[in-house]
């Protein structure tokens, strides 16, 4: 893996993602954000301000779709 990796935040949170944690992901220096449920607008915020990109009420099947097309490509 590259020194220069992206670090990538993965949470689930069964009632949604809000400004603390939004906050925190901020602070941990996390390119983008992926929740299993809604994001609030006050996180949104949080991190468009912030340059993190994310992606809300993503399924765990949608990951793993992902990662086997990335797979195939190499």
């Amino acid at each position: 893996m590259s020194e220069e990796s992206d670090y990538i935040e993965v949470k689930v949170h069964s009632k949604g993602m809000y400004k603390s944690t939004a906050e925190k992901i901020v602070k941990q220096g996390a390119s983008g954000a992926i929740s299993g449920s809604q994001i609030s607008p006050s996180a949104k915020k949080v991190l468009e301000d912030n340059g993190v990109w994310y992606r809300e009420n993503v399924e765990p099947s949608d990951l793993e779709s992902e990662s086997r097309e990335i797979e195939k490509e190499n």
